[in-house]
């Protein structure tokens, strides 16, 4: 699963290691695999969304060899756009900068289970990428991993409230997260409230829905099967979960929608738009 893009052609040093002011291909297609597995968008160049991979250098501080790469997260250009163009103190342009830290804490939390090594780098907002990366390093999923999963009920066939789903669906959006279009799909997943706990929020179950994160369907089917990278993606998988959910109740709030973590039960519960809205 390599994307040409990182392999920009130039002239290797002479003791073979990776050209001057590139990222090791090995790495990058590594840190590609990794983020999409996870679920997420890679950025290319400045424009969102995504995760943004680009060549280490000397003002990110110090790394740990050469063709290290430092990863941040650039959200839609809706939200860099309304930030750009909003006043000092306006909800868009902190909502900005809570979206790119969170998402780069992820980034910190999950990376290491696939086998990277992490580092801040000197902005705050991104992370020095480096660490052993051989050819064929990395979780792989084989053909015979993949199998056939019924894609589970769309948000609306759940009876959630339309309102509702749309404000999540603008908040995921301003952050550049997808959104699951059914329980099976990749992205910010909407359930139904359990029945017995509904009070907690404040507001019914029939009002509110439980959030949740979906890693691609290749990661879930290779951690579920009995092949021998089943462990490790297993643990790739549950690193992945603990991290989205952390950055979702910071992500999701900061762009707009009514959030609420029930911590006895490990619920994230969304139950409509807050204010200020962010529009644009």
């Amino acid at each position: 699963m390599s994307l040409p893009s990182h392999r920009q052609p130039s002239a290797a040093p002479a003791d073979g290691g990776p050209p001057s002011g590139r990222v090791d291909p090995a790495l990058a297609d590594r840190l590609t695999d990794a983020v999409l597995l996870a679920g997420l968008p890679i950025a290319f160049g400045d424009q969102g969304p995504g995760v943004r991979i680009r060549p280490a250098g000397a003002a990110d501080g110090p790394t740990r060899r050469p063709g290290s790469a430092v990863v941040d997260w650039l959200p839609a250009p809706r939200l860099t756009g309304a930030a750009a163009m909003a006043e000092p103190g306006h909800a868009a342009g902190s909502a900005r900068q809570v979206v790119e830290t969170a998402m780069a804490n992820a980034l910190a939390e999950f990376l290491p289970a696939f086998g990277l090594d992490v580092d801040p780098d000197r902005s705050g907002r991104g992370l020095n990428v480096s660490g052993p990366v051989a050819a064929g390093d990395g979780l792989r999923v084989p053909p015979d991993a993949l199998v056939h999963r019924s894609p589970g009920r769309t948000p609306a066939e759940l009876g959630l409230p339309a309102d509702l789903i749309d404000a999540v669906r603008r908040s995921a959006t301003l952050a550049g997260l997808p959104l699951a279009a059914h329980l099976g799909a990749t992205g910010v997943t909407l359930g139904p409230c359990p029945p017995d706990d509904g009070t907690d929020t404040g507001v019914t179950g029939d009002e509110a829905a439980d959030l949740g994160w979906n890693p691609s369907r290749r990661l879930a089917d290779l951690a579920d099967s009995a092949l021998p990278g089943a462990a490790p993606a297993a643990a790739a998988r549950a690193a992945v979960d603990a991290a989205m959910r952390h950055a979702l109740g910071t992500v999701l709030r900061a762009c707009g929608t009514e959030l609420r973590w029930l911590h006895a039960h490990n619920r994230l519960r969304a139950s409509g738009e807050s204010t200020p809205t962010i529009r644009r």
